[in-house]
């Protein structure tokens, strides 16, 4: 299995490897449209973080993830009309590529991560069930 996996990694770094290079550099790293993008995913995974325990919290950014993932295709055809107001290259086409890699990507992954959250409070509840279940069989042999 191991020699398949690197066979594969092998094809895919020929294949595919100078079209990211390109794709890396022809992106502007210091455009504030994209230092933007990073600083607000980083953001809200920090956020998700620090918020992990308040459910409501959690619900409402959940929501909005969804809204925005749920809004990508509708923003890419907006931002690829207008992207002189915010951009100084046209990163935006039809296919949406930079959308899904700057934007939807992350905002998935973020979604991700939330569900991992909640599964782990999940489990952590079910702990704490579970223990006082058994302290209360415990304290119910006692006093037979």
């Amino acid at each position: 299995m191991e020699h398949i996996a690197a066979q594969m990694e092998r094809d895919l770094r020929s294949k595919y490897s100078h079209l990211m290079v390109k794709w890396y550099e022809a992106v502007d790293w210091t455009e504030p449209l994209i230092v933007g993008l990073l600083i607000f995913h980083v953001v809200l995974l920090a956020t998700l973080w620090l918020t992990r325990k308040r459910l409501y919290t959690q619900f409402a950014l959940f929501v909005l993830i969804i809204l925005m993932v749920v809004s990508t295709e509708t923003l890419n055809k907006w931002a690829r009309e207008n992207w002189r107001l915010f951009a100084t290259q046209r990163y935006f086409d039809e296919q949406g590529v930079f959308m899904g890699i700057f934007y939807a990507g992350p905002l998935l992954a973020a979604g991700f991560f939330q569900l991992l959250l909640s599964m782990k409070n999940m489990v952590d509840m079910v702990v704490i069930v579970k223990r006082a279940e058994y302290r209360q069989q415990l304290k119910a042999k006692k006093n037979k």
